[in-house]
């Protein structure tokens, strides 16, 4: 019988991304709420009753049975009546032979997002669960980054010490934000400063994003501490069926087909795999290529552009636990990343025993692969004939069985999402001062 732990602390955790929303930033703030209640502290987790759809996938999945959930309602879906203003503005402007290139109100009235219509419903109902509960520290997921805002009145209302956990970078020049006009590029960097002067711990996910905050503000540099995403043991898929009888590489999620940065490695990846099909190493009867998420017509128009559109099998976005079922039985996991980022789905393939095919520029996770994973493929550099050369060995391998094992047992021991939240408890203990 699992002896239970009296509750030390009361933690309200602003999750807009939380139960019954599936999206992957949902994972993060599950397992921290669900861990937290596990190792004795009580989290009220406040969330979003009616989220923006655009930006949000709802689901049936309820939130941990043991957390406490409540929910406020936005009082405004700001993106949908921008884009309106925007739309009428376009038509307007069409008129005069004018033509707009971008959605202006949202880089001049949607600050810091497009979710602010949640902040002054949350900031009463977090009000209401502070006091009801006697709520010793505030925790902020973002993004939103509209949760960093209700965060930091919630505190200066209630003198309560504020963690603020970016999921995301907020204003560093990465490429995933380089489209953004350069008056809002300079704004956001004011306002990421007051967030990070507001908060008594600023959390990321990534050693390198840790080292660029520290260098923006060095000053601040005490505050910041890395906690990785990590993977939950409890959602290894149950049992074995095998590997699936073609050789197999996967992706699942973004493919990020529209950032230049990216261009390089996309054209790597495909140009190995039809170098391969022109050899005759690949071909329908035993390869497939096979990817699941938002972006399925845009890479089978890739996969079609590099003539392998039969060795691509293209699905729609499925459910995380049947994405991990499909992720054990493949070969190879393709991992591409935007740096700084570090993507669970890099995790999730180490900690299922996936090898990896990593077309990455060198760094932090470049060391994470080789750390833990012998029998990966890391291209740094765009190139197709590495590329084709990984594939090429890797089927080899798996043909004479000869294909290495991840260091799991290794990896888990740092990278569980348990053992990271008692980390996280105990950071948290120690600098807001609350004794433990």
């Amino acid at each position: 019988m699992t002896q239970k732990i009296e509750s030390k602390k009361n933690i309200l955790m602003l999750c807009y991304y939380y139960p019954p929303l599936v999206d992957v930033g949902c994972k993060r703030s599950v397992a921290f709420s669900k861990y937290f209640k596990k190792h004795g502290w009580t989290p009220h987790v406040l969330s979003v009753k009616n989220p923006d759809r655009t930006y949000c996938s709802l689901g049936d999945d309820p939130p941990p049975r043991e957390v406490h959930t409540e929910y406020s309602y936005s009082i405004i879906n700001v993106y949908k009546f921008f884009g309106k203003l925007n739309g009428l503005l376009s038509r307007i402007l069409k008129l005069f032979g004018m033509r707009l290139k971008r959605n202006y109100f949202i880089d001049i009235f949607c600050i810091p997002d497009i979710f602010w219509g949640w902040i002054p419903l949350t900031i009463l109902n977090g009000l209401k669960l502070i006091r009801q509960y006697n709520i010793d520290v505030i925790y902020a997921s973002c993004p939103p980054f509209s949760a960093a805002v209700t965060g930091i009145l919630l505190k200066k209302i209630t003198n309560k010490p504020l963690v603020l956990d970016f999921r995301d970078p907020y204003a560093l020049d990465i490429p995933i934000s380089a489209d953004r006009p350069r008056f809002r590029r300079l704004l956001d960097r004011k306002i990421e400063s007051f967030f990070l002067k507001q908060a008594d711990i600023f959390v990321v996910v990534t050693k390198e994003i840790q080292t660029d905050y520290a260098r923006r503000y060095y000053g601040l540099k005490d505050r910041m501490v890395n906690i990785y995403n990590g993977f939950d043991h409890e959602l290894k898929p149950r049992g074995s069926s095998g590997k699936y009888s073609k050789f197999t590489i996967i992706y699942t999620g973004n493919f990020y087909s529209g950032i230049e940065a990216m261009n390089s490695f996309t054209h790597s990846f495909f140009e190995g795999v039809r170098r391969l099909k022109e050899d005759g190493v690949c071909n329908t009867s035993n390869f497939q290529f096979l990817y699941y998420g938002d972006e399925k017509a845009a890479i089978e128009n890739i996969a079609t552009d590099y003539g392998i559109h039969d060795l691509l099998v293209a699905n729609s976005r499925i459910s995380h636990q049947e994405m991990l079922s499909v992720l054990s039985r493949s070969h190879l996991q393709l991992i591409r990343i935007v740096k700084p980022a570090l993507g669970s789905k890099l995790l999730e393939g180490l900690a299922l025993n996936v090898p990896l095919l990593a077309t990455i520029p060198c760094g932090e996770v470049e060391e994470i692969i080789r750390k833990y994973s012998p029998g990966s493929y890391v291209v740094s550099h765009a190139s197709p004939e590495q590329v084709a050369g990984a594939i090429r060995d890797a089927m080899n391998k798996y043909k004479d069985n000869k294909i290495q094992d991840n260091r799991v047992d290794e990896f888990m021991k740092e990278f569980s999402r348990e053992n990271l939240t008692r980390v996280f408890m105990d950071i948290i203990e120690e600098k807001t001062q609350v004794a433990k």
